[in-house]
């Protein structure tokens, strides 16, 4: 692995996703350099080239990619093809992707610290997406008794008959939930339509890392959340990356715990600011998220002129880049400090020392990416460009992108799209943004 280490998760929502914080608390134990990013999509298709662009070639594979991912892999690891879902991809130089599966070793390393033996333990998996086919294959060699329930009937006697499980429509769940001794609850959320009311000698293992369901929506069981299980199966991710060979013990286990319950929430109260390349949309977008969530939405690039009394190319010419960009930071701080706000940020704001700075520490970041080629058409006919030089294109474009990069808290890869369906996309991002 080269020494600048990067890493990517997809998924759709992937921005309240804890596998950045996870993936920088493996670097720095290990004394490695490099981030992990979000990243989603209209496409996946198009954000799996846009990671090859980026220099990206380790990604986390979440939902509903898992199983949708399968087609674009050349090779599958033997638990990966058991299991029929990919949460791990390797990309190499020529762009051939190889998919593995950890999801099972979360699970399996989840029950064994709390029970010494499974064998004969009566399961009940609810589910039958990636991470239920997960839970099967890590239940099939361990002699539990397993019963998979899904809405869709289709879809969970399917899984049951892969593995030799029997199946029980969700529906009618109720009639064995008193003789179960754990479920294992893989759905995204809590729907209210089921509540599965359980007992106290009972367990729930529970996808959810980064959800609280409401009191008592499991009854008394004891409930084991989802961050071992994110943990463990995030370490073997890692440790395939990075070509290591160790397992987690209980300490790290905790230190990992500790470090993610420190940094789990999404920063629901601070603005969003908007960032990319000019042309990338940030500005059309920003004005219709603002326009469809009733937040405020704010220009940079037009709060400097305001600010100067004059346009962007005047400034430019009459003053210079640098007191532009003295302006643009003056102006870029006074918008962090407004609450429900989507933000529009300058092509080349981040090129301004402490500017990175201040959006890591106030602001929710999305990169709204666009193909070099679209920049490209989008800026050459523009008369309000003042940086854009075709020439100069791809060297402006090299210099910028590791600073987006860098800053980014999700990127959003949204070539193809209409602005509607983009702003459509991105509020299901964010759930606070409804």
């Amino acid at each position: 692995m080269s020494e600048l280490e990067r890493f990517a998760i997809i998924g759709h929502p992937v921005a309240h996703s804890l596998s950045p914080q996870l993936y920088e608390f493996f670097m720095k134990e290990f004394g490695a350099k490099g981030n992990c990013i979000r990243a989603t999509g209209l496409k996946l298709q198009n954000i799996l080239k846009m990671l090859h662009n980026l220099g990206i070639h380790h990604i986390n594979v979440t939902h509903p990619f898992k199983e949708i991912i399968l087609k674009h892999v050349v090779s599958l690891s033997p638990e990966a093809k058991s299991i029929g879902a990919v949460n791990t991809v390797s990309v190499d130089s020529k762009r051939q992707m190889s998919g593995h599966n950890t999801d099972h070793e979360g699970i399996r390393l989840s029950l064994f610290s709390r029970f010494q033996e499974l064998r004969g333990t009566r399961v009940l998996i609810i589910g039958a997406g990636g991470a239920g086919r997960a839970a099967a294959f890590a239940l099939s060699c361990t002699g539990a008794e397993v019963e998979i329930a899904n809405r869709d009937h289709a879809r969970g006697r399917q899984l049951a008959k892969d593995f030799s499980f029997r199946f029980r429509p969700l529906e009618n769940i109720s009639s064995v939930l008193s003789s179960i001794d754990i479920l294992v609850w893989t759905i995204p959320g809590y729907p209210v339509n089921i509540c599965p009311s359980l007992a106290a000698h009972q367990f729930v293992l529970d996808a959810n890392y980064n959800l609280e369901p409401e009191a008592c929506y499991f009854g008394n069981a004891k409930r084991i959340d989802g961050l071992n299980w994110l943990i463990y199966q995030g370490w073997k991710s890692y440790c395939l990356f990075s070509h290591r060979e160790a397992a987690l013990g209980e300490n790290m286990l905790n230190k990992a715990r500790q470090f993610l319950q420190d940094n789990r929430h999404l920063r629901t109260s601070r603005p969003i600011a908007l960032i990319g390349f000019m042309g990338a949309g940030k500005t059309t977008v920003g004005k219709q998220l603002a326009a469809q969530t009733g937040w405020e939405f704010l220009d940079t690039d037009k709060m400097c002129e305001a600010a100067a009394g004059k346009t962007i190319s005047s400034i430019f010419y009459e003053n210079g880049e640098n007191e532009f960009r003295r302006i643009e930071k003056e102006q870029i701080e006074i918008a962090l400090k407004r609450n429900n706000a989507i933000i529009s940020l300058g092509g080349g704001a981040l090129m301004t020392p402490g500017i990175a700075e201040m959006l890591k520490k106030y602001a929710f970041t999305v990169w709204l990416y666009q193909s070099r080629k679209t920049i490209r058409e989008r800026c050459l006919n523009s008369s309000i460009r003042p940086m854009f030089d075709s020439a100069s294109f791809g060297k402006l474009m090299k210099e910028r992108e590791p600073f987006y990069l860098s800053s980014s808290d999700l990127i959003v890869d949204s070539e193809g799209g209409s602005v509607e369906e983009i702003c459509d996309f991105m509020i299901s991002e964010f759930s606070f943004l409804d």
